[in-house]
């Protein structure tokens, strides 16, 4: 008899190279994308679609879950729909019309609208 014992090691999952995108966004109605690289960080949309991880050197720099942060949005679905790179912060839209932001180097998130 074989048994078979999975562990889950490191505090987030791996993510996919080939869903990281060059682009400074990332629209989920018109990609496949999941993360954005920039300046040596990724910043990656988990499974969940709630959470963002960022990693550098695969190492998990920061993680956020922006729909436990800020709430249900008060239309659409709770999860994020479109991430976007700034010069200090991740743009955030989630649900239909909510919107927040994440520093991108503590992590914080806050909604804005």
């Amino acid at each position: 008899m074989l048994t078979f014992i999975v562990t889950q090691t490191g505090i987030a999952q791996k993510y996919n190279d080939a869903l990281i995108s060059k682009d400074s966004e990332i629209n989920f109605a018109k990609t496949q994308k999941r993360g954005i690289k920039k300046n040596n960080i990724i910043y990656y949309v988990e499974n969940d679609l709630q959470t963002i991880s960022a990693y550098k050197s695969n190492k998990l720099k920061w993680q956020t879950n922006v729909i436990s942060i800020c709430g249900k949005p008060k239309l659409g679905e709770p999860q994020i729909r479109y991430v976007g790179y700034n010069a200090d912060k991740l743009l955030i839209v989630m649900g239909k019309h909510n919107f927040a932001e994440i520093d991108i180097n503590s992590g914080l998130t806050k909604l804005v609208g």
